[in-house]
């Protein structure tokens, strides 16, 4: 059953890709989702409307505007417009920069659609709490969706805290080139408790060796 934070609030996608975008479009609109598919980042950027919900997701990798070009131009705009990047793993420091500029997530492709719509169905619900003059049921679903469990308990302040928690992890694996070691000592977390987190956040220190 869609969720309905997403059937109140456009999702507005955008790849150079067209296959990558099609196919991702696809599946988002079959999950409920309200999406308009862009090829241009300038041309979504165009469709964003101070004041009026929507979700971003966008491709970091692009000619003309990369994905970070166009989270300052959204946010410029509109800066209660959530920005969702999507990157391959070489580009995984830059996700960990787009994230302290203001990104709300970043997937690493290949990703799982679910996740991705999971974490749709969450902005969602942050970009409705962001209008200044919300409608109770907008006000109802964005308390609801704002949590990953749909719980409808108040929640919002720890997702934030665990986006700043997950970019922290990353941004001291690549400081040490993926050395758990260094990143303990650096972030004063015990190496069980650091193993937990970044299977939480599904982060592998892998990804930062070089």
């Amino acid at each position: 059953m869609p969720d309905l934070a997403v059937e109140n609030c456009p999702v507005l996608l955008v790849d150079d890709d067209r296959a990558m975008l099609q196919s991702t479009a696809q599946w988002l609109s079959l999950s409920g989702c309200k999406v308009r598919g862009f090829a241009d980042p300038v041309l979504l950027l165009k469709s964003i409307k101070p004041g009026k919900a929507c979700v971003v997701v966008s491709d970091i990798r692009m000619p003309g505007m990369d994905g970070m070009e166009l989270l300052r131009a959204v946010h410029a705009r509109d800066p209660g417009t959530p920005v969702i990047l999507i990157t391959g793993h070489g580009d995984i420091p830059l996700a960990v920069r787009a994230m302290k500029a203001g990104a709300f997530d970043f997937f690493t492709k290949p990703f799982s659609p679910e996740e991705l719509l999971n974490c749709v169905n969450r902005a969602a619900g942050l970009a409705l709490q962001e209008r200044r003059q919300p409608s109770r049921e907008d006000m109802r679903v964005a308390e609801k969706a704002a949590l990953p469990d749909g719980s409808g308990q108040s929640g919002g302040l720890p997702g934030r805290v665990e986006q700043y928690e997950k970019a922290a992890i990353m941004d001291a694996l690549l400081r040490h080139d993926g050395r758990i070691a260094g990143v303990m000592e650096e972030l004063a977390i015990p190496r069980r408790t650091l193993n937990e987190k970044m299977r939480k956040y599904g982060i592998s220190s892998r990804d930062f060796r070089k």
